[in-house]
This record gives structure tokens, C-alpha cells and sequence, in this order.
């Protein structure tokens, strides 16, 4: 009498079947409204505290600077960035929307940031001649810079929750792109946003004893664009 110790059971050598697609081949599958959902409530907490963050940088910024430098400095500095944020975006925005119908869809978005990263060290040079330039305004202009920065995310996280949902073109693009961000992790617009900060801060600080370091920063920020799309490119 023999005893068989072999385990009921399917055979190792039986293929195993995917439940969603029958197919034998190991692979997974991407919950497509778990990316949508966990990318509507990212955007939204990421801006969230951004804008917190910055607002808060912005006003120590605005109060340090109010004793260092006075009150006027201080509130032109403000004044001015925000101001010249504004312009730089518009500017940006404009020349984007005249290149699209001429140009693909990211090389117009890539001709509207050179704008942007041109006129930014002439924001810079504009607040350092406006106020005397220093440490403390050139810590304001990064500070508000920051804040406009992190305002205009917020106004695109609410945009793009509601496009996540929206039927038609537009709205599978922004799906297709919140896919292939889940599978890059990383944070890079709030890297990008940091940068830019502080890149506004330099140049004030920067042009303060010197302004024509202008006709140097303005090329140096459109090679800097240039380098981080090639990067981005690259990956």
C-alpha cells in the first residue's frame, strides 16, 4: 500500500489566467479612476500648501523688510513683483496662444516660457532700481513671487479636478497625463516654484549694485528653460 502525499490542487504546470483580460502572461492592471481620484485630491492638497507656505514667507518677508529697509521698500517690492508677475504671465500666455496655431503644442508652450524667463530679470532689475535694492527687498520680490506662484497652481488644481472628470478630448488628455504622472513620482513643480523664488531673489539682490548684470541674466534664464526641457525631454 502506497501512500500519496501530492496536494489536491491544480497542477504547476497549469497557466494561470488574468481575471480582467484571460491572458496567461504575468502583468498588472492600472486602476484607471484610483489614478484619477488620487491625482484630483494631490493637485488640490499640493497647491493647498503652497499657497499657505508662500503666504507665510510673504509676510514675514514683508515685515522683515519693513524694519530693515522701511515701510516703502517694503511695500513697493510687493508691489512691484506682483505687478511685474502679472505682466511676465500675460506676456507669457500671449505669445502662446499667437505660436500655437503655427507651431506644435509644446513648442508653443515652450516659446511662451522664454518669454516669461526673459522678462523676469527685468521684474528684478525694475524692483532693485524702485526701491534701493538690498537683502530685505530682494527677500520680498521672492517671497511675492512665490505667493503668485503658488495662487496661479492653486487656480489650476481646480481646473484640472474638474477636467480630470470632463468627458471628451481634453479631458482623456488630462487623464492620459495624470497616468503617466503616477508612474514618474517626484515634485517637480514645487521644485520649480522654490527656484524660480529664489531665482527673483538673487536678481534683485544681485542688480542692486550692478543693473547691467540685466543683459546677462536675461539670456542665462532663457538657456536655464531651455536646459530644463531638454531634461525633461530626457526622461
Amino acid at each position: 500500500m502506497t501512500n500519496d502525499t501530492t496536494a489536491a490542487g491544480p497542477r504547476a504546470t497549469e497557466p494561470h489566467y488574468c481575471e480582467h483580460c484571460n491572458d496567461s502572461v504575468p502583468h498588472e492592471h492600472l486602476d484607471i479612476k484610483a489614478v484619477v481620484a488620487g491625482a484630483r485630491r494631490d493637485a488640490l492638497r499640493e497647491a493647498g500648501w503652497m499657497t499657505a507656505a508662500s503666504a507665510v514667507a510673504a509676510g514675514a518677508a514683508a515685515g522683515l523688510a519693513a524694519v530693515a529697509a522701511g515701510t516703502a521698500p517694503a511695500l513697493t517690492a510687493l508691489g512691484v513683483t506682483v505687478a511685474g508677475w502679472v505682466v511676465t504671465t500675460l506676456a507669457g500666455l500671449g505669445v502662446l496662444g499667437a505660436t500655437r496655431a503655427r507651431l506644435a503644442d509644446s513648442g508653443a508652450v515652450l516659446a511662451g516660457s522664454f518669454t516669461t524667463a526673459a522678462l523676469t530679470p527685468l521684474v528684478a532689475l525694475a524692483v532693485a532700481l524702485l526701491t534701493g535694492g538690498g537683502w530685505a527687498v530682494a527677500l520680498v520680490a521672492g517671497a511675492a513671487w512665490l505667493l503668485c506662484g503658488a495662487l496661479a497652481a492653486l487656480a489650476r488644481a481646480r481646473t484640472y479636478r474638474a477636467l480630470l472628470l470632463q468627458p471628451g478630448e481634453a479631458g482623456e488628455r488630462a487623464r492620459s497625463a495624470a497616468v503617466a504622472r503616477s508612474r514618474r513620482p517626484g515634485r517637480r513643480e514645487p521644485v520649480s516654484w522654490l527656484l524660480q523664488a529664489v531665482a527673483v531673489a538673487v536678481c534683485v539682490w544681485a542688480l542692486t549694485p550692478l543693473p547691467a548684470l540685466v543683459v546677462v541674466l536675461v539670456p542665462l534664464a532663457v538657456v536655464g528653460v531651455v536646459a530644463q526641457a531638454r531634461r525633461r525631454q530626457g526622461r
